[in-house]
């Protein structure tokens, strides 16, 4: 028999302790005004996991070279840039988790306890920080421009030739041939400019070969050894891209927000279009690439239907999903993420002795 009443006095004690605070979902605008002599509330959000996501872009621009034409004739080059064009490249996809408020779950919970109105004072002062999930941001994170060398570049048109020739003067009653020379301006082709560059290459090449075998007569240092041949390959690659043309890119990065549903469906992060770039809506030839999102365990739901007010808070804990992106196949794989949508409900009962810390149930608001 005293065991059976002592039980009893238990129940009673812990139904009362329980029925200290009223928890309300927002979602009822039957909230209370009148009913439970509160001391003091709060409102809270469960907590949920969005992904930040950051996609790195390139803006490529290929700059056919000025002497395309005469590359394999002769460099013996047919890797080349044959036309201007402008593309786009998808360099990098990173995530990262961050806890934010699930604004379909939120709920106000009244008390009656001083301890646990306290605690909710305390919670509600000092409120956890929340990221939004809804807005891009782009930044170009690297700005490209054209080599001096070839953007400066302007080959002399003309040339000076000089002619060696005999004239025949009359010199003291004597005919004499006298030597004479003439210098004339000739206009250079296209072709000519083309085997001049050509000619800088080989000549380069040359110049590199021999201070490697050691041709010279100075015996250099490494340090100088390494830097003339540095400035040789440089003076040769200049020439080389007058043939080769040129590539250059600009790099941006996109930042934004997702926040997965519940039942973790796939879901679309982003568009991409190999000639307009990177985009959040789909165009005519823009790919989808994919999020996929797999639970590690199956998910159980410990609180079914919720009859309001409870007397007791609810809460969830984040469980490991496994996280990737496709498009028509795996292109990116983030490993392991621990996402609250991924778990399942809880009742947390309050007590007057331990109050809780009502920031490890939910955001405050």
């Amino acid at each position: 028999m005293k065991k059976i009443a002592t039980f009893l006095i238990v129940s009673v004690l812990s139904l009362s302790a329980f029925a200290q605070v009223q928890l309300y979902s927002l979602d009822n605008l039957n909230l209370p005004e009148k009913g439970l002599k509160y001391t003091g509330y709060i409102t809270y959000a469960l907590p949920t996991t969005t992904l930040k996501v950051t996609v790195s872009v390139s803006k490529v621009q290929d700059v056919r070279g000025y002497y395309a034409d005469y590359a394999e004739n002769l460099l013996g080059l047919t890797n080349i840039i044959q036309q201007n064009r402008t593309y786009y490249t998808l360099n990098a996809v990173n995530i990262e988790s961050l806890t934010t408020a699930d604004m379909s779950k939120c709920y106000r919970a009244y008390t009656s306890n001083a301890a646990i109105a306290e605690a909710m004072n305390d919670a509600t002062a000092s409120p956890r920080t929340t990221y939004p999930d809804e807005y891009l941001t782009t930044y170009q994170s690297h700005t490209a421009s054209l080599p001096d060398f070839f953007k400066n570049y302007a080959d002399i048109s003309y040339t000076q030739q000089s002619e060696a020739f005999v004239e025949t003067k009359i010199i003291d009653g004597v005919v004499t041939q006298v030597p004479a020379s003439h210098t004339k301006t000739v206009s250079k082709s296209f072709e000519s400019k083309a085997r001049e560059a050509a000619d800088a290459i080989a000549k380069s090449r040359k110049d590199q070969y021999n201070l490697v075998a050691g041709e010279q007569e100075t015996p250099y240092t490494g340090e100088a050894l390494a830097i003339m041949l540095s400035e040789l390959k440089n003076w040769e690659n200049n020439y080389m891209s007058l043939f080769t043309g040129v590539s250059i890119a600009d790099t941006f990065e996109y930042v934004f927000y997702l926040t997965p549903k519940d039942n973790l469906e796939q879901m679309t992060a982003f568009y991409f279009d190999i000639n307009k770039g990177f985009n959040q809506t789909k165009g005519l030839t823009s790919e989808a690439y994919m999020l996929n999102l797999r639970r590690m365990y199956d998910q159980k739901i410990i609180v079914g239907d919720l009859n309001f007010p409870l007397t007791h808070f609810i809460t969830r804990h984040p469980q490991p999903v496994h996280v990737s992106m496709t498009h028509d196949k795996t292109v990116h794989d983030f490993g392991i993420v621990n996402m609250y949508q991924a778990g399942s409900l809880f009742l947390v009962h309050p007590s007057t002795n331990n109050p809780l810390d009502i920031n490890s149930i939910g955001i405050v608001f």
